[in-house]
């Protein structure tokens, strides 16, 4: 998983690093260029062949620093030319402290063609970054075998193996709850989870586990981060 942070000026401390940290936390690796580039580096060179060339996943945080910067915006340039290019790439658009009039009014209008958020200084990154969690395991579970809770169900309800029988009952069960009620379902799934065997995105689960024992509010996309890395999972129990 390779995902590029791109972002000017004060956007660094403020938030560029957050999102290094809060992804690092849940299991995935950002290109952040005081990480990746070593003393004596050309610049532009290793940011285009190691970051943006690299990258299945972009964050694009834009202020008025970074409008105003060449180098940040020939970044975006080159990013959304690649996502015209490569279908399975994706760019995560973040004004910063503007709005999308500054866009309209920028050489970076183009970036208006992708779903954006807005963010303002001092404000948590939590709800966008779950937000994107939510787009990458989405995209990781494309690649297996069970595209909802209900695929896996059909799937284990025409087995004869004991354990099989048991998720199915287990899944039926799961569907009784209130489709609105995210923490009990998320809890439920994190359960399943645990009776699978090295589970690869074993952080995500511990830290989404930590916010339930903390009883804090268990959001849609923290629920649908839960039900990928189940049906992921389950995909890699049964194949």
């Amino acid at each position: 998983m390779h995902i590029f942070i791109s972002f000017s000026g004060a956007a660094r401390d403020e938030f560029a690093i957050k999102f290094l940290d809060f992804f690092y936390k849940y299991g995935l690796q950002c290109w952040y260029d005081h990480h990746e580039l070593l003393l004596g580096d050309i610049l532009t060179d290793t940011i285009i062949k190691d970051g943006i060339e690299k990258a299945e996943y972009c964050i694009l945080i834009i202020n008025k620093s970074f409008l105003n910067s060449n180098w940040p915006c020939e970044e975006a340039i080159r990013l959304y030319s690649r996502l015209e290019e490569k279908k399975d790439y994706v760019i995560f658009p973040i004004l910063l402290d503007i709005t999308k009039d500054d866009i309209l009014n920028s050489k970076l209008d183009f970036v208006l063609n992708v779903k954006y958020q807005f963010l303002k200084t001092g404000e948590s990154i939590d709800a966008i970054s779950f937000q994107i969690l939510n787009r990458i395991f989405f995209d990781i579970n494309r690649k297996h075998n069970f595209s909802s809770v209900n695929d896996a169900m059909r799937y284990f309800k025409r087995l004869s193996l004991t354990d099989s029988i048991d998720l199915y009952n287990a899944l039926d069960a799961f569907n009784s709850f209130d489709e609105t009620n995210y923490r009990d379902r998320s809890i439920f799934l994190i359960c399943l989870i645990r009776l699978f065997n090295n589970n690869p995105y074993d952080k995500a689960i511990r830290e989404i586990s930590y916010f339930i024992f903390n009883n804090k509010t268990i959001t849609f996309d923290m629920f649908k981060i839960t039900e990928s890395i189940f049906l992921i999972n389950a995909s890699l129990f049964v194949y």
